[in-house]
């Protein structure tokens, strides 16, 4: 027995040290930034404490083993290519790190290049975006103060991007949210978010989980010709490929739902992967908890994934997909209390928002200077929207808006990438979507439910472009390019020049200059609106031609220290082919509509304009701090059928945001660590028309002052959200705690107001006031 004490002793110092220095996989794939190749005989350094070097094999692949968790440099070199360094690489014992690097040809061949000490995310993934374009990484996602794993709301700390409430629909620089262009793997897709509404690019929480998420790029304006059919922005989403080595998992519960993920190789030995999650919401458990996030049951739920199938001789296939499913539903009550005391809740809604996208990608290397890439996809939504109420006691219950959307697009895309030489390369594609909808917007007219949209049919929109960069030196890039698109509906067609020039003016200095018209078709609705004349229903808006806007941008930045950004931009953005009301003189226009669609004659008469300063202080993640701050100081007018400029609903004049964060270690082998978070944001308040209050008396509802129209700004928006995470490293898992705070002051925040006959005044509505969000999250 003495001699037996010892050695459990010993067994436990062994156990308990293995605990405290968990060893870990660094690996990934080296390749052509344009063509996408592999890179073999590249050299990847690991640089610091522990100095390895390794070379890449004939798939462009390379690892390091048995490291001990942490925080890495890595430097990859390739003869005739620009030398990068990526620091900060995180190493952590619940799953394998995976890079995927991509290299640029070395115009000056003489010389070695080092591109940036690690990625410059003041500029994007896509090589020919050279102004209003940036990278956004998954640790920034999942990092950023109470963002829930959402890109959207970790866009609103981006210059110039404005969230539209509690729902994540961006307004970029002064333009309608509707304007953003979404995509996933290349292929345009619908908005991916819960609860959302006909008509918009937002809602309530994003379908995407971060974790399928790699790096991907965010832009607002005058971005290449590849991208067509939006007027303010591009959300570029690339998806990850699963561990084709290793089996490997996260789950997360939290306050507002659970998460899991699964991914890893499909046979052993092989390279095919995939990579899947699923997401189940209840928050309604926020109700319990006693913090108001609705009057409606509300719930939801998500998958997602990606599959990587590598072939031998016949390239690669993809298949990627996501659906969500949200439900919300608030059921009227009729009863004596309710109708004296809490008149809200006399009326009810039931919102459904169903959307989905399904894709097929082919990847194949034509000779050595040629890259294919063919895509198939699908996608879908389903919205459903009711309004009723109760006008008396125990009296009928009265339906007032009665909607159903359903859409459908079966897109075909092929694009080819040739690289002439180091100084040239040319992409080309085409695009066409066969779109079927049947539309149904229905409201009570003297309590009848009335056809306002009724409509079921075909359409199909057609894109194409080509994009030629130069690359003369390594401190010169111009890209020129051009769009074009034909929509079927009505026959109507546009061509978009775009151009971009970024010039080296001294070291770690860059002037920017972006030019383009960029044009998108209407909310399908809008076509179909039933106007009555007399006997007779028309539909005048068939005939509506692309809204269209010219894009004007000049940028500079500079890297003034290692790891600090500064960067300045100005535009100018000028719309026209706005539809606005066709047959009287009135303030309407569609450069105002958030979503839904409009019910009245348009044409496309309308204008408007949008210009401004933006400049951002970032510090890239290095030695456990980053900082991301931005002030956007801008003007939104625009010009309806009166002929009067206004503002328009979206001129909040100014936005400032903050985001900034700190890591500590708490254990000196690394192996646990702390981190605190803030994100504070600051609004120039909505913009509102103001109320006629003596008249809404008199007619106890509410009456717009109708000659000051967006006139008034509400209070400024100001929030802080709070979050922090402590992470431990074990010997085959990684867990993490979470606990998050949003609008941590309990700020009443207002976004919209009405007259209230109950009180005899105004009643703001806000958005939500503070809300705690705890989670525990485990990666095995």
């Amino acid at each position: 027995m003495k001699k037996l004490i010892p050695l459990f002793l010993l067994l436990l110092l062994i156990k308990a040290n293995g605990q405290m220095k968990p060893l870990q996989t660094l690996k990934g794939t080296v390749s052509d930034k344009t063509l996408k190749t592999a890179m073999a005989a590249a050299s990847i350094e690991l640089m610091g404490e522990i100095h390895r070097i390794v070379i890449s094999n004939q798939e462009g692949s390379f690892k390091f083993e048995l490291l001990p968790v942490g925080r890495y440099t890595v430097k990859i070199s390739y003869v005739g290519y620009k030398t990068i360094t990526l620091p900060n690489i995180a190493l952590e014992s619940g799953k394998e790190t995976n890079l995927l690097v991509e290299m640029e040809e070395d115009i000056n061949i003489n010389q070695e290049v080092i591109v940036q000490s690690g990625p410059n995310k003041s500029r994007a993934l896509n090589d020919a975006a050279l102004v209003s374009s940036r990278m956004f990484s998954v640790e920034e996602t999942r990092r950023y103060a109470a963002g829930l794993n959402d890109p959207s709301r970790m866009a609103t700390s981006f210059p110039g991007v404005a969230g539209s409430g509690d729902k994540n629909a961006l307004s970029i620089r002064g333009n309608a949210p509707n304007g953003l262009l979404w995509r996933m793997e290349g292929v345009d897709i619908p908005n991916p978010n819960h609860f959302a509404r006909v008509g918009t690019s937002g809602g309530g929480i994003s379908i995407l989980s971060a974790q399928l998420l790699a790096n991907s790029d965010f832009m607002t304006g005058a971005f290449p010709s590849e991208y067509g059919n939006a007027l303010s922005g591009v959300f570029d989403i690339h998806l990850r490929k699963g561990n084709k080595d290793k089996q490997e998992h996260t789950f997360s519960a939290s306050t507002v739902g659970v998460d899991l993920a699964s991914e890893g190789y499909i046979k052993k030995g092989g390279k095919a992967s995939y990579l899947v999650n699923y997401r189940y919401g209840f928050l309604t458990l926020m109700e319990q908890l006693g913090f108001k996030i609705s009057d409606a049951s509300t719930r939801y739920q998500d998958l997602s994934f990606n599959i990587d199938l590598p072939t031998k001789s016949a390239g690669t296939f993809s298949f990627f997909g996501f659906g969500g499913l949200s439900h919300q539903n608030r059921i009227a009550v009729n009863d004596s209390i309710t109708f004296t005391k809490e008149p809200s809740k006399r009326s009810g809604t039931l919102d459904l928002s169903n959307t989905g996208a399904i894709g097929v990608v082919h990847s194949i290397l034509l000779g050595k200077a040629t890259l294919l890439k063919t895509i198939l996809s699908f996608n879908g939504t389903n919205y459903q929207e009711e309004d009723n109420h109760y006008d008396k006691i125990n009296g009928p219950l009265i339906v007032t808006r009665n909607n159903q959307f359903k859409e459908s697009n079966a897109i075909i895309q092929i694009t080819a990438s040739h690289k002439f030489d180091k100084h040239h390369s040319l992409k080309i594609g085409v695009n066409t979507t066969s779109k079927h909808f049947s539309l149904y917007q229905r409201e009570a007219v003297s309590n009848v439910l009335k056809d306002k949209v009724k409509e079921e049919g075909n359409a199909q929109l057609s894109q194409y472009f080509i994009q030629w960069k130069w690359d003369p030196s390594n401190k010169l890039r111009l890209q020129v390019g051009l769009h074009g698109q034909y929509f079927g509906l009505n026959q109507s067609s546009v061509m978009e020049p775009r151009m971009g020039l970024r010039l080296q003016t001294a070291r770690n200095q860059f002037l920017s200059v972006g030019y383009g018209l960029h044009s998108q078709i209407q909310p399908l609705g809008n076509y179909f609106a039933r106007i009555k004349v007399g006997i007779d229903t028309s539909k005048p808006n068939m005939g509506l031609d692309f809204s269209k806007a010219h894009h004007f941008v000049l940028g500079y930045s500079v890297q003034f220290a290692p790891n600090w950004n500064l960067k300045l931009e100005t535009y100018y953005q000028t719309l026209f082919n706005i539809p606005v009301s066709a047959l009287a003189k009135t303030s309407f226009s569609l450069i105002n509509q958030e979503d839904d669609y409009a019910i009245e004659p348009l044409n496309n008469k309308g204008e408007g304009k949008n210009y401004g300063v933006e400049i951002s202080l970032e510090r890239y993640w290095n030695d456990q701090f980053y900082l991301l701050s931005s002030l956007s100081l801008y003007q939104s007018k625009y010009l309806p059928s009166d002929m009067i400029w206004r503002n328009t609903r979206f001129n909040s004049n100014s936005i400032f945001a903050l985001a900034t964060g700190k890591e500590w270690n708490l254990h000196a082998k690394k192996t646990s660590t702390i981190s605190i978070d803030l994100k504070l944001s600051y609004y120039g308040g909505v913009r509102v028309t103001p109320i006629n209050l003596a008249q809404s008396i008199i007619k106890k509802t509410t009456v717009l002052d109708n000659t000051r129209i967006y006139e008034e700004k509400l209070p400024a928006l100001f929030r802080i959200d709070l979050q922090t995470e402590w992470k431990i490293q074990y010997r085959k898992m990684t867990g993490s705690f979470i606990a998050g705070v949003q609008n941590l002051t309990n700020r009443k925040n207002p976004v919209s107001q009405t007259y209230d006959p109950a009180i005899g005044g105004i009643r703001y509505n806000y958005l939500l006031g503070l809300i705690p969000v705890v989670g525990y999250k485990i990666d095995f």
